[in-house]
């Protein structure tokens, strides 16, 4: 459950300017295109987004192009801005699971914040690429990210470094050390921010690194720490696309554990209610699956029939179909 990028607040229905509008040189309208971008992101997902968020990485690297190339404040700042709106479609496209897009836009954010000398954003691309080596299974690739880079970082940064190794030594089966960097990783949040903390840092909390806890015990086969670990992610008030996440989460690993009494009440009371606010195609696999295993539940026709539910509900938002205030504004779109 990696969170969307740093909050902006602004309005709008859809990216404002247009990225196909033409470059623009002032590094104010790239980070209004991208603004809105994390802003429809936080609303409704990556789904219907891919494509606009491509588009405004792209506008925002032929801007640069234009620069002077002399290394001026102005062209750094240019660069930071097109960095950012890489790492956001680098996230876009990861949520909507287009991973090629995902790490061609994330390194070439790493690329352009490295230009501008922003370490801040540099740090935040190189989360992000051992984010996807995680999600797409490659933890040799995130244990080496995460070595080199954390002896470099202090307060917030780190602590997301931390948890990364630890995501990535349990798919490695060092569950041992998996264990021991989470508690590292709780330890180091408990200590409080520091001065100098970036700003895209304000989701690293108790609730996201309990999911990232929990993903480790499901990583390990233990299931029942798993369960009780998404239990603790749930608890995110103020943030109800998280919230959602965690539940959905949790359905996933009571149907994997055959927890079915848990599972029903879960599946009827927190996700099928909720499903279609929030278009994330990674938790959508996650809830797939879940559907499937608790179609197979014996004796348990009120359980089989909201698992059956699911699945058709998850067949019509793979179809295009969306639900809530924002679906006149947005249509589906290839990434």
């Amino acid at each position: 459950m990696t969170p969307s990028p740093t909050p902006h607040h602004s309005g709008g229905h859809r990216p404002s300017p247009r990225p196909e509008d033409g470059p623009d040189r002032d590094p104010a309208a790239t980070r209004a295109v991208t603004a809105r971008l994390i802003a429809l992101d936080t609303r409704i997902g990556a789904r219907h987004l891919v494509a606009d968020a491509a588009s405004a990485a792209s506008a925002a690297r032929r801007a640069v192009r234009l620069g002077t190339g002399a290394g001026t404040g102005a062209d750094r700042d240019l660069l930071s801005a097109a960095a950012e709106a890489h790492q956001v479609a680098g996230w876009i496209a990861y949520d909507a699971e287009h991973q090629r897009l995902s790490r061609r836009m994330s390194l070439e954010a790493l690329r352009l914040a490295r230009a501008a000398g922003d370490r801040s954003m540099e740090h935040f691309a190189l989360a992000q690429l051992a984010m996807q080596d995680v999600h797409v299974r490659r933890p040799d690739e995130a244990a080496r990210i995460c070595d080199t880079v954390s002896v470099r970082t202090r307060g917030s940064v780190r602590t997301l470094f931390t948890l990364r190794a630890a995501r990535a030594a349990a798919q490695r089966g060092e569950r041992t050390r998996a264990l021991d960097l989470i508690r590292l990783t709780y330890s180091r949040h408990l200590d409080g921010p520091r001065a100098g903390d970036p700003a895209w840092a304000w989701w690293v909390n108790e609730a996201e690194i309990a999911w990232h806890h929990a993903m480790i015990h499901a990583d390990t086969g233990d299931r029942a720490g798993a369960v009780e670990r998404f239990i603790a992610a749930t608890d995110r008030p103020g943030y109800a696309r998280a919230v959602f996440v965690a539940h959905a989460s949790l359905l996933w690993a009571l149907a994997r554990a055959g927890a079915w009494d848990e599972a029903e009440a879960v599946l009827v009371h927190e996700v099928l209610p909720r499903l279609g606010e929030v278009s994330s195609v990674r938790v959508e696999r996650m809830l797939a699956e879940a559907a499937h295993r608790l179609d197979g539940a014996a004796r348990r026709p009120s359980l089989r029939d909201a698992a059956h539910a699911l699945a058709v509900t998850l067949d019509s938002l793979r179809a295009g179909y969306r639900t809530g205030p924002d679906a006149p504004a947005i249509r589906p779109r290839s990434g």
